[in-house]
């Protein structure tokens, strides 16, 4: 993970995302041959905080919260992420669970100073019935493509059109290391309050706001963070389903947005250039 943006306690901020996305779809640390394909705790730091009171959740517009709707998945509370690590890991086991699904993220420069400001654009589709996969990821300077299936991953550079390598893995490990770096950084980057529950893919997920984001956030890019809006849905099994924020940095001002959607409705097709390489 490069070390271009960073706040206390190892936070890593996403500004900085795309480059690590770049070598993990490139292959250069993020898939590898055999492994097990059972979600695992990330490796990266494990947050402490202090404890704070139990609160009862605030009404939001959907109406009173019935007790049964107050189940947290593994890592949340009322008071928003208690365990980035034990979240990650939720997550990706309820995703890995299935349905199918199709997964976006996107980070857009509003303003900046710093010329190294840059949007980035991750698009995946994963069928865990059928064991495939094909992600999209429009970096800063890289564009890759990939394709997952028969247990062997495809590379493909849509700049000199020609595979840039295949390797045998499993799906699993795939399906986390593409987001999971994105994933994890905003896990870490906010301040949470629990607003009320929606309907999603069937199912009640919980609405946390984003009230702003701990001191000394920074990013390599854009400075020091000074505050954050939006909001994160997350099912009570665990799986993210939507996070949508604005962070104002010294440097400038980003949004970023993260979500699952097409649940048990995405289908993965095999892609022109696999058939032509």
């Amino acid at each position: 993970m490069p070390e271009d943006g960073r706040r206390s306690m190892d936070r890593t901020v996403p500004g900085t995302i795309a480059i690590a996305l770049l070598v993990l779809v490139a292959g250069c640390g993020g898939f590898g041959a055999g492994g097990s394909e059972t979600p695992e705790s990330t490796a990266g730091p494990t947050v402490t905080k202090t404890a704070a009171p139990t609160a009862s959740p605030t009404p939001a517009s959907t109406g009173t919260i019935a007790p049964e709707q107050d189940r947290y998945p593994d890592g949340w509370s009322a008071a928003g992420i208690d365990d980035p690590d034990a979240a990650l890991a939720a997550h990706y086991r309820a995703t890995l669970t299935g349905p199918s699904v199709t997964v976006t993220y996107r980070s857009r420069v509003r303003e900046a100073t710093n010329e190294r400001a840059a949007n980035t654009t991750l698009s995946m589709r994963a069928d865990t019935a059928s064991r495939q996969l094909s992600a999209d990821l429009d970096g800063s300077d890289t564009r890759r493509e990939v394709f997952f299936a028969d247990g062997t991953l495809t590379r493909w550079s849509p700049e000199n059109e020609t595979v840039v390598g295949r390797e045998s893995t499993a799906f699993g490990l795939v399906a986390q290391s593409i987001d999971r770096r994105v994933l994890q950084s905003h896990l870490l980057l906010y301040t949470l309050e629990r607003n009320g529950t929606v309907e999603r893919a069937g199912t009640t997920a919980l609405v946390y706001d984003v009230t702003g984001v701990p001191d000394s956030t920074v990013s390599g890019t854009y400075g020091t963070a000074t505050g954050a809006s939006g909001r994160i849905v997350v099912g009570q099994d665990g799986r993210v389903f939507e996070i949508e924020t604005t962070v104002t940095y010294t440097d400038g001002t980003v949004t970023y947005y993260y979500g699952h959607t097409a649940v048990g409705e995405t289908a993965v097709e095999t892609p022109g250039w696999m058939e032509r390489s």
